[in-house]
């Protein structure tokens, strides 16, 4: 741009600035008086209709309505409005043809004044905010009224009741002049900012466009006086630039005075430079192009690199945050996320004042699939279970709302076969019971894994947020407490609701674990022997160990309580230890008194079946010094289904030392049968439903006789457990089973009581009983 150009427009620049500044300051005054006028107007319009007080009082809908029509008279104001001292709206009247606005509520219209107070107020269109009354506030906001909010006064009592016009009139008259004089009620009045600015608007604009005449007078008039001074130099800036462009590349031949000489040599010689340095450019150039071509590749080489290491970075990241918080194999988040979300959702809930329901739900079969159907098929079930609960949760929503946030916790699974779901903002805590029956049901359909069909028996416990708990700790704890009290009351529903009252059976059964403790390790529990009779011999061929419990105030705990308790806490390695020794002890007393026991049985879990436990037995045995043979170890199918080396090597090393081998409960579990085949068992035990079972139906007979034929085609000893009838007995003998233990020879008894049965033929004259009876 030329030096002209540029002193023609900062010229008009400033006269331009200078026009806007004016043009602003003229619509503001506009504006002002404008508003000014229109404040006035109104004012005089309510002074002088003095009748306005009596109407409000009377509440008088059609008197306002004519009374206020001279409101309307100025241009800017479309709608007026009454209202009585308590700010309840009387009557609202609105010039035909004007814009209609929606007026704001009365205590927002008043919220920042005092009961006596004369305001002109504006609020913004969207948030309802008051904002400033401007030109530049309405320009921005003309969607939204200004407000004129006027008392309207009296001297009257208007708190009495029955007041009449002329009460109002003498009131009036009266003129004190009293600054305590009482509220009748109020006027509004709306102006439409558009017609408010409209005389403003056209103010700045005709200031703005003589300043823009202006502006353009000043600049032509700059652009030609400079002109006329800087064309000399212009003509030598000219040929100075085209000698920088290389555009004169012969010498220049000047005419004229010493001084033009002068220059032409100048550029001559700069002519003369220009083309040395064209030369050396040139060079550098060609040489700058290949290096240049060289480092982008280069570089181009290295980002193609730093993307991909950016991306796996990101990816890694990414996975890394997953797993972080969500669990690996049901994709459902895990106990951190279910925490860190509850802890916010129960904050949020609490500043609302929002009802939550935490469901807390355990799926009682998954360690016995799996223990008998292997870890794989228990990871399948658990995939199940968190498929059907996120299904049923997303079919509840007319029951409750959830977080779908990025990191929505409606199901989580906190570890093993433990699940929650969070019904956040119920509309009521009986919901959620509604919600649990929904997932009850759909948890109890059948499923399908590898191949076997399963039912599964889920219980469940809910606690209620704030009423149960108003920390993630003491809501889990209570829905916990209430899912123990669901899975031991044996309710058909499956699950409980929270009470208070279970707090306390949770702490006693806090207190049954720890006298539990003790008692295993002050050596307070004892073992009962149930004796196995050979129906051949009527003698007593081995005895099953079971433990018994005797509390010091709650006297005989039940086993199914106290076993149930221990596996809750992670006792069993430590209880069956307890067991392998006392048992082993036992016969070696057995032993040193001269008392023949065949063997005694002590029963193996899943758990506690590993190369420690083995090393355990061996220990023992050597330690009380009996034979290995009168060790038997009823193990669980869990412990077949195992195909791993280490389990079948321990099995076989058991075998080899002489202990005696058998498989407990046989048939109640999902193991394959060629488990029987594979592993070196002495011994099948027909568990006691079968025999129930086989009471009430021909199929169940049969079955029984299917096992006692496989067991025998296997070389397999069989011993039926739990006879406790006669016809349970001729039943089994008559089919092959001669190995008898339960209830209809001996309940289970110390070893004290034990002794007597050890003696030769000991239950002969009861089996010959047995025998006359089926003969009769």
């Amino acid at each position: 741009m030329s030096i002209a150009a540029r002193f023609s427009v900062l010229l008009a620049g400033v006269v331009l600035l200078i026009g806007v500044l004016a043009a602003v300051f003229a619509a503001q005054r506009e504006f002002a008086a404008g508003l000014a006028d229109l404040t006035l107007r109104t004012q005089a319009r309510l002074t002088g209709n003095p009748g306005l007080q009596f109407f409000i009082y009377k509440a008088d809908g059609e008197s306002l309505q004519r009374s206020l029509q001279p409101f309307l008279e100025s241009g800017p104001v479309t709608t007026a409005q009454a209202f009585d001292g308590l700010g309840e709206l009387i009557t609202t009247v609105k010039r035909p043809g004007s814009r209609t606005f929606q007026p704001a509520p009365f205590p927002v219209v008043r919220r920042d004044l005092l009961s006596l107070d004369s305001g002109v107020l504006f609020f913004d269109s969207d948030s309802g905010a008051r904002e400033p009354v401007s030109l530049l506030r309405t320009l921005l906001n003309a969607d939204a009224p200004l407000y004129l909010s006027l008392p309207v006064l009296t001297e009257a009592n208007t708190g009495a009741a029955g007041l009449s016009a002329a009460d109002f009139a003498s009131a009036l008259v009266s003129g004190s002049g009293n600054d305590s004089q009482r509220i009748a009620g109020y006027i509004h009045v709306l102006a439409d900012p558009g017609v408010l600015n409209a005389p403003a608007v056209r103010a700045g604009a005709v200031v703005l466009l003589l300043y823009s005449g202006l502006a353009l007078v000043c600049a032509l008039a700059t652009w030609f006086l400079t002109q006329k001074i800087t064309r000399p130099l212009r003509e030598l800036a000219g040929m100075a630039d085209a000698v920088a462009a290389g555009e004169i590349s012969d010498p220049i031949q000047v005419d004229g005075s010493g001084e033009l000489q002068d220059i032409a040599r100048l550029f001559n010689s700069v002519i003369e430079g220009i083309k040395d340095s064209q030369k050396v450019m040139e060079t550098d150039r060609r040489l700058l192009s290949l290096k240049v071509q060289e480092r982008s590749s280069q570089l181009t080489q290295r980002d193609a690199a730093l993307s991909r290491a950016v991306e796996e970075a990101n990816e890694t990241r990414d996975q890394l945050q997953h797993l972080a918080n969500y669990d690996s194999l049901t994709n459902l988040p895990n106990r951190r996320l279910f925490t860190e979300q509850l802890e916010l959702l129960l904050k949020l809930n609490q500043r609302h004042g929002h009802t939550l329901a935490l469901l807390f739900i355990d799926v009682d079969d998954f360690k016995r699939v799996n223990d008998s159907l292997g870890i794989s098929a228990g990871d399948q079930m658990l995939v199940e279970v968190g498929t059907r609960l996120a299904s049923a949760v997303r079919d509840s929503d007319s029951i409750g709302f959830f977080t779908h946030s990025g990191t929505g916790i409606d199901v989580a699974r906190l570890g093993g076969d433990e699940f929650t779901v969070i019904l956040n903002q119920l509309d009521a805590p009986e919901s959620a019971t509604i919600v649990a029956r929904r997932l009850i049901a759909s948890l109890t359909q059948p499923l399908e894994v590898d191949g076997h069909r399963l039912s599964l028996q889920p219980t469940m416990g809910i606690a209620i947020a704030p009423t149960d708990g108003k920390d993630v700790e003491s809501l889990l704890k209570a829905a916990s407490t209430a899912r123990h009290h669901a899975a031991r009351s044996g309710s058909d529903e499956r699950f409980a609701v929270y009470r208070s009252n279970m707090g306390q059976q949770g702490a006693e059964r806090l207190r049954l674990e720890s006298d539990l403790r003790q008692a295993l390790q002050e050596d307070g529990l004892s073992l009962h022997y149930q004796p196995q009779v050979d129906t051949n011999s009527g003698s007593v061929v081995g005895a099953e160990a079971l433990l018994r419990w005797t509390h010091p105030q709650l006297g005989d705990i039940p086993p199914g309580r106290f076993v149930s308790l221990a596996e809750d806490a992670g006792m069993m390695n430590e209880l069956g230890d307890w067991v392998l020794r006392k048992a082993c002890r036992q016969v070696s007393e057995f032993n040193r008194e001269g008392v023949k026991l065949g063997k005694v049985a002590i029963n193996i879990s899943a758990e506690q079946f590993s190369p420690a436990f083995v090393d355990s037995v061996r220990a023992t045995i050597d330690e009380t010094g009996i034979d290995p043979g009168q060790l038997e170890l009823g193990l669980t199918e869990a412990v077949m289904s195992s195909n791993a080396p280490e389990t079948v090597s321990a099995l076989r090393s058991l075998k080899e030392s002489g202990i005696y081998l058998s498989v407990d409960d046989f048939g109640t579990g999902y193991s394959p049968l060629n488990y029987l085949s594979q592993y070196p068992l002495d011994e099948l035990k027909i568990d006691r439903s079968f025999l129930l079972e086989a009471g009430r139906s021909k199929t169940g007979a049969n079955l029984v006789v299917a096992i006692i034929a496989m067991a025998h085609s296997l070389g397999l000893r069989v011993l039926a457990t739990g006879v406790e009838t006669e016809s349970q007995f001729h039943f089994l003998t008559a089919h092959g089973a001669s190995l008898i233990q339960g209830y209809l020879f001996s309940k289970p008894v110390s070893a004290e009581a034990l002794k007597p049965m050890l003696s030769p033929w000991h239950f002969v004259d009861q089996l010959q009983s047995l025998a006359a009876a089926a003969a009769d």
